[in-house]
């Protein structure tokens, strides 16, 4: 694989995100995938969604089906519902919304359009998968550090877990297992938590304190690539880690003498892309399998008061990257690869 140098730029995009059928970005107020414009609003992704094929547009929360002759409406959906997610086939959507008196969240299990069920949780987040879904709370929000897991055809509660001081983070989906990551709280005497949680038993796999923003690789790793630039550089840092999803173990590289910020990465095929700031814009990527750096490539563009990688994705052998210049303007850039070097 190598990087080479910017192809094309597109002006006025931004906000660079990876769907199931491409890569995603606005312009103005549109919607583009793949180069085309599919909608005049803003479509968002929505945590939860599975399936491939949708999106969900705020403030409505309305739910499209993206394809390639456009978008069609699944569900109108009333801003007092709250934000829905959506399933893997059969379609579900599980809808919330706030009751302030008992600071809880109502959810609306709808199959078909019928609402089979509804119950009120303390969590707002959630995470469908398979027949089950996690629902946690979020920093600053009621039982902050807490979650549970849910079954979708009753809504009944399976198990629930807390971590006094600390808040969910992330959360990370697999057919018989969750990996559930905590961050501990500043100013308190929480921990950091990584545990590997049976589906639907509760049973703790294993558990850890690598608490990091992983990015899922294939079907048994978490990577993360980190850099925050230091004056005195980063030579006993570890930059890269990589977790083990069965066995909960950790490897970490080095890499002495690199120093940047690196705050934005995407993962496609085997390779880790990251955006790198260090003066200038640059972009890279790390093999996966060997653990090596490629090398970078500089990405031009005329400085404004905002400079900053703002997002990235790959898609179809090209590489894209987000440079904003100013507070509300950004271009994307657009590299090619040759996935034959």
């Amino acid at each position: 694989m190598k990087i080479k140098e910017v192809r094309e730029i597109i002006r006025g995009a931004g906000y660079i995100r990876n769907s199931p059928l491409g890569i995603m970005w606005f312009r103005g107020e549109s919607t583009e995938l793949n180069g085309v414009e599919i909608s005049k609003k803003e479509l968002f992704l929505r945590d939860g969604l599975r399936g491939g094929v949708f999106a969900a547009m705020i403030p409505s929360g309305d739910i499209y089906e993206m394809t390639s002759n456009g978008i069609k409406l699944q569900l109108q959906v009333d801003k007092a519902v709250g934000y829905p997610k959506i399933g893997k086939l059969p379609h579900f959507y599980v809808m919330n919304k706030r009751d302030k008196e008992k600071g809880e969240y109502i959810y609306r299990y709808i199959q078909n359009g019928e609402v089979l069920w509804t119950r009120s949780y303390p969590y707002r987040l959630i995470e469908q998968f398979g027949n089950y879904a996690l629902l946690w709370g979020t920093l600053g929000g009621p039982k902050e550090g807490g979650c549970l897991l849910i079954e979708l055809t009753t809504g009944a509660v399976l198990w629930e877990l807390d971590h006094p001081d600390a808040y969910i983070k992330q959360v990370y989906p697999y057919e018989d297992k969750v990996i559930i990551v905590w961050f501990w709280e500043l100013g308190t005497k929480g921990t950091n938590r990584v545990l590997c949680v049976e589906v639907p038993s509760g049973k703790i796999l294993w558990e850890n304190d690598a608490s990091r923003e992983y990015k899922k690789y294939g079907g048994d790793k978490l990577v993360q690539f980190y850099v925050h630039y230091w004056e005195d550089g980063n030579d006993d840092r570890d930059l890269y880690a990589e977790l083990d999803v069965h066995t909960g173990e950790v490897y970490t590289r080095r890499y002495p003498g690199y120093n940047a910020n690196v705050f934005v990465t995407t993962i496609y095929k085997d390779y880790l892309f990251y955006g790198a700031e260090k003066h200038n814009a640059y972009v890279g990527a790390i093999d996966l399998r060997t653990h090596e750096m490629l090398d970078e490539v500089k990405v031009d563009f005329t400085p404004g008061d905002f400079n900053h990688i703002q997002s990235i994705g790959v898609h179809d052998g090209q590489l894209y990257v987000e440079i904003q210049t100013e507070l509300d303007h950004s271009d994307i850039h657009v590299l090619d690869l040759d996935e034959d070097e």
